[in-house]
């Protein structure tokens, strides 16, 4: 048997005899730079880095990021360009850059009002009550609130505003024992979920809940001040109490734009977050 070396080796020293990778890409033009600068910044925008909307927004100044990502000034001016002209950002003159695009992020795996999942971005939540009475419910929506088709609730409309910029669409119908708790005035300032809880006394249990993508109607779009056709997630929840009654049917059209969902998938359930069917609560 012959025996042959190897003729590379793959153990530590030769790691350390090879030659240290760049600190940054190295770029063949300005628009290249620019564009890397751009998706870099684009990431934190969206994350919710920099805040959004006032001097919570404002970004690092262009000589800063120029430093930080260690290319010319002229390749960050051409990126923040780049992201205003994706709608991610608002450039001052004299001033400085400041987001208006950064997403707000709700969890998915954990039951909260919008107000209460943004309440930690340093976000504040304004509703407008476009339309709030006692009605006959829709055939499907009895069925699924578990009541009579004799039987009435509530229904309530809302426009929802974070940092004064529309997000949300929502339409929810309402058993009638949860509506002393949901007088207009309070849901003005405030989220279904905390009224009930606070007002009626009941803890919230669990929700089914849907998604799915869609376009935005002519009269939703110009609520939500986007264009007729613009992508909207709609979310469509069945909130239960803690004793199973299911008391609160909603529709929610979100602005794509403004909004994404977030979640922790265990692969083992139990683990990481609550069973998806909830029914242990």
């Amino acid at each position: 048997m012959v025996t042959t070396k190897p003729t590379t080796s793959y153990g530590p020293s030769a790691f350390k005899r090879r030659r240290a990778l760049p600190r940054r890409p190295s770029f063949g033009s300005r628009a290249d730079a620019a564009r890397w600068v751009r998706d870099a910044l684009r990431v934190q925008i969206l994350e919710g880095v920099f805040g959004i909307g006032g001097a919570a927004g404002q970004m690092p100044a262009e000589a800063e990021l120029s430093r930080q990502y260690e290319v010319s000034r002229n390749a960050v001016r051409e990126a923040l360009d780049l992201l205003r002209a994706e709608g991610l950002v608002d450039r001052k003159p004299g001033v400085g850059t400041f987001v208006v695009g950064a997403k707000l992020r709700q969890r998915l795996d954990y039951l909260e009002g919008l107000a209460e999942s943004v309440g930690g971005q340093m976000v504040e939540v304004h509703n407008s009550v476009l339309a709030w009475g006692e009605v006959k419910p829709p055939v499907f929506v009895a069925q699924r609130l578990g009541l009579e088709e004799r039987d009435r609730v509530l229904f309530v409309e809302r426009l929802r505003h974070a940092a004064d910029v529309p997000l949300s669409l929502d339409t929810s119908y309402l058993r009638l024992e949860v509506a002393p708790a949901l007088v207009q005035d309070n849901l003005t300032g405030h989220d279904v979920f905390s009224l009930v809880e606070r007002y009626v006394g009941s803890s919230l249990g669990w929700a089914d809940l849907t998604m799915e993508a869609v376009t935005a109607d002519t009269g939703t779009a110009t609520l939500l001040q986007v264009k007729p056709g613009s992508p909207l997630l709609l979310v469509q929840r069945l909130t239960h109490l803690e004793d199973g009654t299911p008391f609160d049917l909603e529709s929610i059209r979100y602005r794509g734009d403004r909004f994404k969902l977030e979640a922790v998938l265990p692969r083992t359930e139990g683990v990481g977050c609550r069973a998806a069917s909830g029914r242990g609560n």
